[in-house]
């Protein structure tokens, strides 16, 4: 997928400040927005969240398992261990 282990770094870092910033808007919009506008978003967010894990990082991972997340080791997410 990525083979240079720096390109890897900065993808996997860049994949995972975005998944952070989704998670943080959906929070202020379950604070401060409808029950159907957090709803609408938590739907789109999901979808973009795991085909971003299982077509970007969980690859990524696979190929270097050292970037993996200590939160995430051990989940299963498609791939062997």
């Amino acid at each position: 997928m990525i083979p240079d282990r720096q390109h890897a770094i900065a993808v996997s870092k860049a994949a995972e400040e975005f998944i952070k910033q989704l998670s943080l808007s959906l929070k202020a919009v379950q604070a401060s927005g409808s029950k159907e506008d957090f709803e609408r978003l938590r739907k789109a967010i999901g979808q973009v969240v795991g085909t971003l894990e299982a077509d970007l990082l969980w690859p990524l991972y696979k190929q270097h398992p050292d970037l993996e997340p200590e939160n995430l080791k051990g989940w299963e997410h498609g791939h062997e261990a």
